[in-house]
């Protein structure tokens, strides 16, 4: 037995402690994803109009939809990112393995995924400010978010990110055990879209994933949902990581 017993939680703490200062730049790179989806928002995320006897009338809708998207492309990249050599070849640094090394990972992401929930949320919130003064000519109307909508909403951001992101580690330790998986996965996505598209069809596949999450209307049962998806794609990452060789 040993003198010094290295125990599991102080070495995923250290790791996790270490990378949110050495991955500064990731979230560098969501403040910069954000302010680019916050100005292709103020185009207006939908708009509706109708005319008769000599006058017209258009809507345009500001919402923060675009921003959320973008911040979950961004969690899905970072996600894929961190599975990389580079990334990975910090963690040698600590007496560590390949299990707390994921595990680390793993704090990162759902850290970064309430980083960048909440900040979304907030971003959709001053982009409505901001419109408000820039088209101030007295024919602006707005709604009054409660406090209660505003946590619902950085709740429901969150998860969805997290989601993004625990499918985006899944792909990047695919592609770290075999380069091939950076062909073949975006070819199987891009031909089954196409045939679908060719056929009428809306990607049956897809679709259903998407309505499995959307469509629920219960937080509980959504957040469920997500936990549940969310640590299976986690875990199959980690059972991929232990196949891969030393320092691969």
């Amino acid at each position: 037995m040993y003198l010094a017993e290295v125990k599991l939680f102080a070495v995923v703490k250290n790791q996790f402690l270490y990378k949110l200062k050495a991955h500064l730049s990731i979230f560098s790179s969501l403040l910069i994803i954000q302010v680019v989806g916050m100005l292709l928002s103020m185009n207006g995320s939908g708009s509706m109009g109708t005319s008769s006897d000599g006058y017209s009338l258009n809507i345009s809708y500001y919402t923060g939809d675009i921003i959320i998207i973008f911040t979950m492309i961004w969690s899905f990249i970072s996600a894929i990112i961190i599975t990389t050599k580079a990334y990975r070849n910090d963690d040698f640094v600590f007496v560590a393995n390949r299990f707390s090394s994921n595990l680390s990972n793993i704090c990162f992401l759902v850290f970064a995924s309430i980083v960048g929930g909440i900040t979304a949320m907030l971003s959709g919130i001053l982009l409505k400010v901001v419109m408000y003064f820039i088209l101030d000519d007295g024919n602006i109307m707005g709604a009054v978010i409660s406090l209660q909508e505003l946590l619902l909403g950085m709740i429901v951001s969150t998860f969805y990110v997290l989601l993004v992101a625990s499918l985006g580690y899944l792909i990047g330790m695919l592609v770290q055990i075999s380069k091939w998986f950076s062909v073949l996965l975006p070819a199987a996505f891009f031909g089954y879209s196409i045939l679908s598209i060719n056929k009428n069809d809306e990607a049956p596949i897809i679709s259903e994933m998407v309505t499995f999450f959307a469509r629920e209307t219960s937080l509980l049962f959504f957040g469920l949902k997500v936990i549940v998806t969310a640590s299976i794609l986690f875990l199959g990452s980690i059972i991929l990581a232990n196949k891969m060789e030393v320092r691969q």
